[in-house]
């Protein structure tokens, strides 16, 4: 039985020739983006500013510390005991000074650091890196004891340079 629609191919002719290419759908277009991706977007470049700030923030505000290791670092190059003791000693007073007029300026009270010496010195010294104090004792017997005499004993410098190392990483003026 013959179908009425059914179409007759000449004789010869490849029937495959007569089928029409698949056509393809529209291609997808990058924009615009669906809004969760808007919002994803904005949120990163929120947070990556915020980062940057934040660290820009903490590098201001920690520079006092990296000037300190430097000097740290030509106090060491002092030969004599008595000078060497002297600037390491003035140098941990500015740190010091210079951390409460910061901590001041934020509205923070403290007792006034310049003013101390001897005894009251090293306890400030003592007590300003909380739990986990920085100096031993006897460290700070000899750096006092050298800072303020013509004669002094020998100094433990790599113990000295390394504790004052140490509290200027850590020291807060707060803990007092």
């Amino acid at each position: 039985m013959n179908t009425p629609n059914q179409i007759q191919s000449p004789a010869g002719a490849n029937p495959l020739d007569q089928l029409a290419d698949i056509h393809l759908p529209p291609a997808v277009a990058s924009f615009p983006w669906a809004p969760g991706w808007w919002i994803l977007l904005i949120l990163t470049i929120s947070l990556i500013a915020l980062g940057i700030w934040q660290w820009r923030r903490y590098r201001r505000r920690t520079a006092y510390r990296r000037s300190a290791q430097d000097e740290l670092n030509t106090i060491q190059t002092v030969t004599a005991d008595t000078e060497f003791a002297r600037q390491l000693n003035q140098l941990l007073r500015r740190v010091a000074i210079h951390c409460q007029t910061v901590s001041a300026g934020r509205g923070t009270k403290s007792a006034p650091i310049a003013g101390l010496s001897g005894e009251q010195w090293q306890t400030y010294l003592f007590n300003s890196c909380g739990d986990k104090p920085a100096f031993s004792d006897e460290s700070l017997n000899a750096l006092i004891a050298a800072a303020y005499q013509n004669q002094c004993p020998a100094l433990d410098r790599a113990q000295l340079l390394e504790q004052s190392r140490l509290w200027i990483r850590r020291h807060r003026s707060h803990y007092v």
